[in-house]
């Protein structure tokens, strides 16, 4: 089976990533941050390692092009390793 990995709410990746909720929805809508996937009712998250890659994305001054491919990359991930795990 796969590694667990991290999940961190919206209040700690609005923190990590230094922006404002408004800003964070913007850059979601935008495709420049993955979407969150639901946890439970209301909850919502994103794995740790899926900021992070962000995050140094932008460090490295990648464009808004490169960083929508980047989250599309992404969001197919977690779509293939769901299959993998699928029986």
């Amino acid at each position: 089976m796969s590694e667990v990995k991290r999940i961190v709410r919206k209040n700690e990746a609005k923190l990590m990533l230094g922006i404002s909720k408004s800003t964070l929805h913007e850059r979601i809508n935008a495709g420049l941050i993955p979407p969150p996937f639901r946890l439970s009712g209301r909850a919502v998250g994103w794995f740790e390692d899926e900021i992070q890659h962000i995050l140094l994305a932008l460090a490295a001054g990648q464009t808004d092009s490169e960083l929508t491919l980047i989250v599309k990359k992404l969001t197919l991930q977690r779509k293939e390793v769901w299959a993998s795990l699928r029986l």
